[in-house]
C-alpha cells in the first residue's frame, strides 16, 4: 500500500479545485445568503458579529455536506478492502484518467457541468442545524458539477482498501472545499471582488485539476506511489498517520 501522505495532498487539491469549480464558484454568494438569511450583495461592511453568524453557518453547512462525503469515502474503502486485487488498482487509475480527460474536455460530459441547486427549502426557526441539514442534501445536488474530481478521489479511496483511509481521504477532500467556504463567509463583503479576479483563470483550474488526476491515475496504475512516498520520506517531507 502507498504512501498515505501523497493521496492526501492530492485530496485537498481536488477539494480545493471542486470549490473552484465554474459551476460552483459563481454561486457561494447565493448559498451563503440562502444559509444565513444576509442579502450578501447588500452594500456597506458588516460587524464582526453579522460576519460570525455567516461563517456558524458556512461551517454547520460544510459539516453536513463532508458527512456525506465521509460516508462515500467509507464505502470506496471498504469496497476496496473487499475486492482486493491488482486489478482494482488498474480501475481505480483508468478511472482517474478518465476523468481527467473529462475535466481536459476530451471526453465531453455536458451533465457534469451543471448548476448545482438548492432543492430543499431551509426552515428558519431550525437555525445551524437547518444549515447542516441543507448540507448534507446539498451534496447530493453538488456531485455532478464536482463529479470528475471527486469520482478521482473515491477511486484512490477504493485503492486504499480500507474503510478509515477511505474516510481520511473524503474528509481532507471536504477540507479542501469546505475551508475556502467558511472563508469567503467571513470576507463576504470582498468575495465579489475576488470572484471577479478569479473568474479569467477558472477554465485553466479546471484544466490543470485534469492534468493531475491524469498524472495521479498513472502514477496509480503503474503502482508509482510507493516509490514517490520513499522519495519524500527520504528528504524528510510527509508524515507516517499510522492508519
Amino acid at each position: 500500500m502507498f504512501n498515505v501522505d501523497v493521496s492526501i495532498g492530492v485530496a485537498f487539491l481536488a477539494g480545493l479545485a471542486s470549490f473552484l469549480a465554474p459551476c460552483v464558484l459563481p454561486l457561494v454568494p447565493a448559498y451563503l445568503g440562502y444559509l444565513s438569511g444576509y442579502a450578501v450583495t447588500k452594500p456597506g461592511e458588516r460587524t464582526f458579529q453579522e460576519r460570525l453568524f455567516v461563517v456558524a453557518h458556512a461551517a454547520f453547512f460544510v459539516l453536513g455536506f463532508s458527512l456525506v462525503f465521509i460516508i462515500l469515502g467509507v464505502a470506496a474503502g471498504s469496497l476496496g478492502q473487499l475486492l482486493r486485487g491488482v486489478w482494482m488498482r488498474y480501475l481505480g487509475g483508468a478511472i482517474m484518467v478518465f476523468f481527467g480527460l473529462v475535466l481536459l474536455n476530451i471526453i465531453p460530459l455536458s451533465f457534469l457541468y451543471q448548476d448545482a441547486k438548492l432543492e430543499w427549502q431551509s426552515k428558519r426557526e431550525w437555525g445551524f442545524f437547518s444549515s447542516f441539514l441543507v448540507g448534507m442534501v446539498f451534496a447530493s445536488g453538488w456531485t455532478p458539477c464536482v463529479g470528475p474530481a471527486l469520482s478521482g478521489i473515491l477511486a484512490l479511496s477504493a485503492n486504499q482498501a480500507t474503510a478509515g483511509r477511505g474516510a481520511l481521504l473524503l474528509a481532507v477532500y471536504s477540507a479542501g472545499v469546505g475551508l475556502p467556504f467558511i472563508l469567503a463567509g467571513f470576507l463576504i463583503d470582498r468575495f465579489g471582488a475576488f470572484m471577479q479576479r478569479m473568474g479569467p483563470y477558472l477554465p485553466v483550474i479546471q484544466k490543470a485539476t485534469g492534468v493531475i488526476l491524469i498524472i495521479v491515475g498513472i502514477v496509480l496504475f503503474t503502482d508509482s506511489f510507493n516509490v514517490i512516498g520513499l522519495w519524500l520520506q527520504q528528504r524528510g517531507i510527509g508524515w507516517d498517520l499510522g492508519i
